[in-house]
């Protein structure tokens, strides 16, 4: 016979799950502490991977450039300067220079920045070179065209022309290249013949005022034969249709002004032989006949 009051069934406790007096769970805490990763390893692995990543990157960059922008078939060994850059302006130094900068580079890498940097190198010391142009020829071949900037003017002395540009820059031309042909010539007299250089040249006459004044006398000595320059003074003669007309280095804008003037007013200009707009006051000339 049972009692009023019936004993409960024993139920066995589970290991798994333990609660304290403060009512905090542990249930399980064994077994997840040994499956769980920790954050040291698991940046470990993703750097390992990235390390990974990168090296292949690497070799397999290498290995494109070496077939393709560093190929060996690319290597410039040989250079070749056409008769159109020798006909303008044969100087083998420039030529040694050039050859020198491009030997052993890649053809793929001057496409894409290396020209420019030629035209930078040569024109360390050559100045009036305007632009480069480099094609591949094949065979580690490539030939190199130079363009120049034409001179501003030329001055002859002698036997001897010299290649004027800006600031002076000044060199030696031989008859047979073809830059100059175009250029104003500055002719100079017989007594200078033996000199064998330009220095002093600008002494009395600047640079500046060539470049001012020449624009100005071809526009009024439009046949003009020759343009001499009495070196060592500050004054010029011009020879046009069997005259001689002597200028001045100072207001020469006045100076052509009144040849103007006599060429339109004067009714025996064409006898006139010789045209002095300098030596007198600003308002005379002296004219000489045949």
């Amino acid at each position: 016979m049972r009692g009023l009051v019936q004993s409960k069934p024993f139920v066995r406790t589970s290991h798994r799950t333990i609660t304290s007096r403060t009512g905090l769970s542990f249930s399980g805490s064994k077994r997840r502490g040994k499956d769980q990763i920790s954050p040291i390893a698991i940046a470990m692995k993703k750097w390992w991977l990235i390390f990974a990543i990168s090296i292949i990157s690497l070799f397999l960059g290498i290995f494109l450039l070496k077939g393709t922008r560093y190929n060996p078939t690319y290597l410039i060994q040989n250079i070749e300067y056409p008769d159109e850059t020798r006909h303008e302006y044969w100087n083998t130094e420039l030529f040694v220079l050039s050859s020198k900068f491009l030997r052993g580079k890649y053809y793929n890498t001057l496409r894409v920045w290396w020209e420019w940097s030629l035209l930078n190198r040569v024109r360390t010391e050559y100045p009036f070179v305007k632009a480069t142009h480099i094609d591949f020829l094949g065979n580690q071949t490539v030939s190199v065209i130079f363009d120049y900037y034409e001179p501003d003017f030329l001055i002859k002395i002698g036997n001897k022309k010299y290649w004027i540009w800006w600031n002076n820059i000044t060199t030696e031309l031989n008859n047979d290249w073809h830059l100059w042909q175009t250029s104003f010539i500055v002719d100079t007299p017989g007594y200078l013949s033996w000199t064998t250089s330009l220095s002093g040249f600008f002494y009395e006459v600047d640079f500046s005022r060539y470049k001012e004044y020449i624009p100005l006398i071809l526009e009024t000595f439009p046949n003009m034969d020759r343009f001499v320059y009495l070196a060592g003074s500050a004054n010029f003669i011009v020879f046009e249709n069997w005259k001689m007309i002597f200028l001045y280095r100072d207001d020469l804008v006045h100076q052509l002004q009144k040849y103007t003037w006599l060429k339109k007013y004067y009714d025996a200009f064409d006898t006139l032989a010789t045209i002095d707009l300098w030596s007198l006051t600003q308002e005379k000339v002296v004219v000489g006949r045949w």
